[in-house]
């Protein structure tokens, strides 16, 4: 057998050097980013098409149905202060006719009396 001598190889200086460039970590960032983006926009996507549960009305408190109720009775008496407003603008609007006809008919007769001789 051949003796190998391996003194080159111990009498040079040696340095750690990088396993791989910087490019190649910086790379590998960008790639993991980028698989985890794609990630997460998969599951978003998947997450909307999804069925939900089935919508039931929610029960409404009792203090709603109170506020509730009160509206109604609010709208009630609303409505039945404009039919009674109405009621006394048709009962006015008649009077009213009923002055002018009076007063027509007053002049009238007060035309048609003789006047006194003197």
């Amino acid at each position: 057998m051949a003796e190998r001598s391996f003194d080159h190889l111990t009498r040079g200086a040696y340095a750690p050097q990088p396993r791989r460039s910087r490019i190649a970590g910086l790379g590998r960032w960008m790639v993991c980013c980028a698989a985890c983006l794609a990630l997460g926009a998969a599951a978003a996507i998947g997450y909307a098409r999804a069925p939900g549960p089935a919508c039931v009305p929610c029960t409404t408190a009792p203090q709603d149905d109170q506020a509730q109720l009160e509206l109604t009775r609010t709208r009630l008496a609303l409505q039945q202060e404009v039919a009674a407003r109405t009621a006394v603008q048709e009962t006015a609007d008649a009077s009213a006719a009923e002055v002018r006809r009076l007063s027509e008919e007053l002049r009238f007769l007060r035309g048609q009396t003789p006047q006194p001789r003197r």
